[in-house]
């Protein structure tokens, strides 16, 4: 008789990408920022520059499933210094 393997279903979670270019006084291109909206806890996570948001990127996807908020969570604060 085969043996069952109980398997989870993929992965799946939906972001909401924000991108948007600060300027300076003068209108010159100073820098890209960059946010995640969560669009089922409605929480958003802000980061400085490409490299935060690809490494959170890359945690997210290593991390269980059933910790991800809690990270996210955690890693919002580390961006805003609390």
């Amino acid at each position: 008789m085969p043996v069952l393997l109980e398997t989870r279903p993929p992965r799946y979670h939906h972001f909401v990408l924000l991108v948007w270019e600060e300027r300076d006084a003068d209108g010159q291109h100073v820098t890209w920022r960059f946010s995640l909206q969560d669009s089922q806890k409605e929480a958003r996570i802000g980061f400085k520059n490409l490299n935060d948001l690809t490494a959170f990127l890359e945690r997210w996807i290593q991390t269980p499933q059933e910790a991800e908020y809690s990270n996210a969570e955690d890693e919002n604060k580390k961006i805003k210094g609390e």
